[in-house]
């Protein structure tokens, strides 16, 4: 009998970190919807991994929750030469364990655990809000297990819809919470050294 999970190298585990109310909950709803798992009428403000009472009344996550999601991952093929075509179907089906763990300093425990034990992270940033000191701790908690985070930036329509900025006003916001990322990340790598 077959298993119907993946081998162990087309398996990954990957945490979602944020500061508290950066959007890791409705992010990993979003996934979830990706996946078929939720409808996307409800993805975003559902909750899903969100299962405890006092999660859903409080609206935040208090433990961190996992869910198992299908990936198909897509190989690119470097052509030899004109005529080259891409008809080798490299395609692998991954499992990607998703953990969806709290922003709320007060819940740092449940972090820390899901940092240890996963392949890699996403860290997310408001831009409207952009890096805080809460942010910077989970940078640093992800470096001190040897993870480097994907950056993803969230929240980008409030940077038109709240705070009334232009093309180029908002451009240059988001160029700066990417230079503010990388720069905590600098000093604290080159503070280790």
């Amino acid at each position: 009998m077959s298993s119907i999970l993946p081998a162990p190298s087309n398996t990954r585990l990957i945490t979602i970190v944020a500061h508290v109310d950066h959007g890791k909950t409705s992010l990993a709803d979003s996934l979830c919807e990706h996946n078929g798992i939720i409808s996307e009428r409800i993805a975003g403000t559902v909750r899903y991994l969100d299962s405890m009472e006092e999660e859903q009344r409080r609206g935040i996550t208090i433990r961190s929750s996992a869910i198992g999601l299908k990936h198909t991952y897509k190989s690119v093929k470097k052509a030899k030469g004109p005529a080259a075509s891409n008809n080798d179907n490299g395609d692998k089906q991954m499992v990607v364990h998703l953990i969806d763990s709290p922003g709320h300093v007060d819940f740092s425990m449940e972090v820390s655990s899901a940092l240890q034990i996963c392949d890699g992270a996403i860290l997310l940033v408001d831009v409207v809000e952009g890096i805080c000191a809460r942010t910077q701790s989970i940078l640093r908690e992800a470096y001190s297990q040897r993870l480097v985070p994907v950056l993803v930036l969230n929240k980008i329509d409030r940077l038109c819809t709240d705070l009334g900025l232009t093309v180029n006003e908002s451009y240059a916001r988001i160029q700066r919470v990417i230079e503010n990322v990388n720069a905590a990340a600098s000093n604290m790598i080159f503070s280790d050294r």
